[in-house]
């Protein structure tokens, strides 16, 4: 199969709309990643409020409220290591869709390229089949010419 530069531009077409989709997909990732590392520093946030509000100034401490304290803190604590670990995996995913980006627009760009060289060989064929006609006419003017100055003499 040829690749004719008609051939060549649906396929830039064709790349470019997988480009497109390609920027979607990274656009999605990056909002989910910046979902997941608003929910960390929320959950940050809270932790830090629990332990700055503290123990109370006076007055007994009730075991009970120890205990639910300890089980608050470490509830806690296990949420931000499971949002920092799914933190950590958005941006694993992140860097997969921006390589397979720039996969696609190296990929576009080697078509595209492709195609200036082939619209650049089609055109230097067409001006290179035009100077031959063109010799060829003037070859038979040349010839017609000789022959009319050759019946005079």
């Amino acid at each position: 199969m040829t690749l004719t530069s008609r051939r060549l531009r649906r396929l830039v077409a064709h790349r470019e709309r997988l480009e497109r989709v390609q920027v979607q997909a990274l656009g999605r990732e990056l909002q989910r990643e910046q979902t997941r590392r608003e929910a960390l520093l929320s959950v940050q946030g809270e932790r830090e409020a629990f332990f700055a509000a503290g123990a109370p100034a006076n007055g007994p401490l009730e075991p009970g409220e120890l205990v639910a304290a300890a089980a608050y803190a470490l509830r806690m604590e296990r949420e931000i290591g499971a949002r920092a670990a799914a933190l950590a995996h958005s941006g694993a995913a992140v860097a997969v869709e921006r390589g397979l980006l720039m996969e696609r627009r190296r990929d576009l760009r080697a078509v595209e390229t492709l195609l200036e060289k082939r619209v650049a060989a089609e055109r230097d064929a067409a001006r290179r089949q035009e100077m031959h006609r063109l010799d060829e006419l003037a070859g038979q003017r040349w010839i017609a010419a000789a022959g009319d100055n050759a019946d005079r003499a």
